[in-house]
């Protein structure tokens, strides 16, 4: 059974719908969209339902493939190239950004899933909100593929 090596929980600032985790592999990995999220060897672009808003934002390090992510979820499966000590968090045009330690290098596996997508969307596309907090939650599991 795989074990979780880290772990690290972080309020990330979304604008213009979208973030990234860098893995210093080179790309970016917003440039190919997808519903949910996009997983290049250069990173994950996360694609939120709501433009301005902060997202919270689990990354987690596993020794081999974790467990699958909780029902109701939307998830993406990849892999990335984790070519730097660590991964970043990024936001667009806020000079957000957070390293977080990666617990190994080389070829990984990723698992990004997403709750709260629908109502992020209503608060944001219905009700006109900017600036809410605590409703989309994304949670990305990483492990080594070699």
């Amino acid at each position: 059974m795989p074990n979780l090596l880290s772990s690290r929980e972080t309020p990330v600032p979304v604008t213009y719908g979208a973030f990234s985790l860098i893995t210093g592999a080179g790309g970016d990995p917003l440039a190919v969209e997808h519903p949910v999220a996009s997983v290049i060897g250069g990173g994950v672009g996360f694609f939120s339902a709501a433009d301005d808003h902060t997202a919270n934002v689990r990354v987690e390090f596993w020794d081999g493939e974790p467990p699958e992510h909780p029902s109701g979820s939307e998830t993406v499966t990849g892999a990335v190239d984790l070519a730097a000590p660590a991964v970043v968090l990024l936001a667009i045009d806020t000079g957000f950004s957070v390293e977080i330690p990666a617990a190994f290098t080389g070829r990984a596996g990723v698992r990004v899933s997403c709750t709260g997508r629908d109502e992020a969307a209503r608060l944001s596309h219905e009700e006109h909100e900017l600036f809410f907090s605590d409703v989309e939650h994304w949670l990305v599991r990483i492990w080594p593929l070699d």
